[in-house]
């Protein structure tokens, strides 16, 4: 057992979720974000979950915060999304139905119409050198990537027939086209993402497309305004915390990535030390994209 699954595992013995569920995060809602779970993890998961909260819908979360009226949320709710649209996401729709939990999936739209190949899950590529790319210095690097190695003769993303069938029993959001980082984007290529992928997403589901979600976590002020232009109702972030009435729809948090997590790390999620782990391993990363937007800008 490593250092963070003994100190998750005294939290989640000593009780402390609970505790802070009953006194500081009482009346307020967390979102758990999940990419590609198994199925048997993700039911250890909803089942936990189950015996301390009540599962709300994103539209709900979101109607309620625009509104500010949250008369009608449970005092310990909690919302399930997936990013990007993985496969294997079609998998989980009977763990889903079991807990009555209807989730958001944000898609990636451009690998779910085309070759179903996620860039990042490609054989040979380096994800986190290639996320400080432009869009363009990203798709040569990829199509060099390609050329040395066969590419996955199987697809990471759903398939537009999935997603349709998948409507049945959860909702869909937007998750850019290609996945970029945004603000390495130029201004247009920010506005094509953003826009673009909610028509897509739309087309796919024969719903409007309703809630954003930015890659990687990453934003500014340029991109929440792209957002709301875009007539997109909410957007997640990867920021962590909960969400109240007083919560900005366009900044939504989360309280948990959760896909390998334990339960006993799942808890220790909802106490909000996620928060401190973030605070230390974020900061490198925020620099190393602070310092590459500038030098693109200067």
């Amino acid at each position: 057992m490593n250092l963070e699954e003994g100190v998750a595992a005294v939290v989640y013995r000593t009780g402390l979720e609970p505790l802070l569920r009953r006194t500081t995060n009482r009346g307020k809602v967390g979102i758990v974000v999940y990419h590609d779970p198994s199925p048997e993890r993700l039911e250890s998961h909803l089942h936990f979950l189950s015996t301390r909260y009540s599962f709300v819908t994103l539209t709900e979360l979101v109607s309620a915060t625009r509104s500010r009226d949250w008369s009608r949320m449970p005092e310990n709710g909690i919302v399930i999304t997936l990013d990007d649209g993985h496969r294997g996401n079609r998998d989980l729709r009977t763990v889903f139905a079991r807990y009555g939990v209807r989730p958001t999936i944000f898609l990636a739209t451009g690998p779910v119409r085309e070759n179903g190949l996620f860039w990042f899950l490609l054989p040979g590529v380096e994800p986190v050198r290639l996320k400080l790319l432009t869009p363009a210095e990203r798709r040569a690097a990829v199509s060099g990537a390609m050329a040395a190695a066969p590419p996955p003769t199987t697809r990471h993303a759903l398939t537009p027939d999935e997603v349709k069938q998948l409507t049945e029993i959860a909702d869909f959001g937007s998750h850019t086209v290609s996945h970029p980082v945004l603000p390495l984007c130029s201004d247009a290529e920010a506005a094509e993402e953003i826009a673009r992928s909610r028509v897509e997403v739309a087309e796919l589901t024969g719903v409007e497309c309703l809630h954003f979600c930015f890659p990687n976590g990453d934003y500014g002020p340029r991109e929440l305004g792209l957002v709301e232009a875009a007539g997109y109702a909410s957007a997640r972030t990867t920021e962590v915390g909960w969400n109240g009435p007083g919560s900005n729809p366009f900044r939504l948090r989360i309280v948990s990535g959760a896909d390998d997590a334990s339960v006993a790390m799942l808890a220790t999620h909802l106490t909000g030390l996620l928060r401190v782990r973030r605070l230390f391993s974020d900061r490198r990363w925020r620099r190393r994209l602070r310092a590459r937007v500038a030098s693109l800008s200067g």
